[in-house]
């Protein structure tokens, strides 16, 4: 019984022999080999692509491949008799995708290149347009209005823009830098407020704002953005400096020496500061404040142009 039992065993294993080498033969001749090479807009190969290979006969199927440093690649698909979609990508490049491609089977190297673009050299091959949007487009011509000095072209210009990018913090900063200009300090108030609620750190806004809110009374406002601005821009007192000496020269000392006091905290050696505020001090008549100052310009400078003003003013008020 035995005997005839491997007897019977052997049989059926001599019958599935030539099925099984008739179906692994088949299994490999279904293979075929992809080969490819990566290349720039300029031919050069490109290192590091992604290449993800895909079909939608497997649904579960999905290969990664990678390009190496002269931008070639390849691979063995146990399935050559369907077909497969090949997508490369690469950071700083635009995406290519080729559908459907159909290696032969029992191909030995079926070559698949591809040419990745940068942005710039697809543009300049016309294979994509530059595309300006809209909102783009209105503010880059609000901006040459304003070059131009033609205010009232430039303000229409940006009431357009702010139609077309009412959450962009640019478009509301122009919107209050050519409201300076016309002097229109309530919309320099709205709009610079705006632009600086969407970015902070539009600190060019401060001196606009520090100008609208002093013509609207608002000292704490001003005061506010004077402290900003000092804090903001600690190389560049004599832009402070200058609405002071305009302050000043209209009779305003009062209104100049907070100016002054907030240049001197930021930047206690700007001697020019220390002459203006003792002059201010001599107008509000606060001796030992302008003693103060015109000592320390004198310290600072002691040869400077408004020494002997600073001497006379020291001996005149003792």
């Amino acid at each position: 019984m035995n005997a005839s039992r491997r007897r019977l065993s052997v049989g059926v294993r001599l019958l599935l022999l030539p099925l099984l080498l008739t179906t692994l033969t088949a299994l490999a001749g279904a293979q075929g080999r992809v080969i490819g090479k990566v290349t720039d807009g300029k031919g050069n190969p490109v290192e590091g692509v992604k290449i993800t290979i895909t079909t939608s006969a497997l649904a579960k199927f999905k290969m990664e491949l990678t390009s190496d440093k002269d931008g070639k690649w390849q691979t063995i698909l146990n399935d050559a008799t369907i077909r497969y979609d090949y997508l490369f990508e690469k950071k700083g490049y635009l995406a290519v995708k080729r559908e459907n491609f159909k290696v032969p089977v029992a191909s030995t190297g079926e070559p698949l290149n591809v040419e990745l673009l940068t942005q710039e050299q697809a543009i300049s091959k016309g294979v994509v347009k530059t595309v300006e949007d809209p909102f783009s487009k209105t503010f880059n011509e609000a901006v040459d209005k304003v070059k131009e000095d033609d205010l009232d072209g430039a303000w229409a210009k940006a009431q357009d823009a702010l139609t077309l990018g009412p959450d962009k913090a640019v478009a509301w900063k122009l919107g209050a830098t050519i409201a300076s200009r016309r002097k229109d300090w309530d919309k320099v108030i709205e709009m610079g407020e705006k632009s600086l609620a969407l970015d902070p750190e539009n600190t060019e806004l401060y001196g606009p704002l520090i100008e609208a809110y002093r013509a609207k009374s608002n000292k704490a406002k001003v005061a506010e953005y004077e402290k900003k601005f000092a804090t903001a821009n600690p190389d560049r007192p004599e832009i402070l400096y200058n609405q002071a000496v305009e302050l000043y020269n209209k009779g305003d000392a009062k209104a100049a020496e907070p100016i002054l006091r907030q240049i001197l905290t930021a930047n206690p050696d700007y001697v020019n500061a220390h002459y203006l505020i003792g002059m201010c001090y001599v107008n509000l008549g606060k001796v030992p404040e302008l003693r103060k100052h015109f000592k320390e310009y004198l310290r600072l400078d002691p040869k400077g142009k408004e020494a002997g003003t600073a001497k006379d003013m020291l001996d005149a008020f003792k």
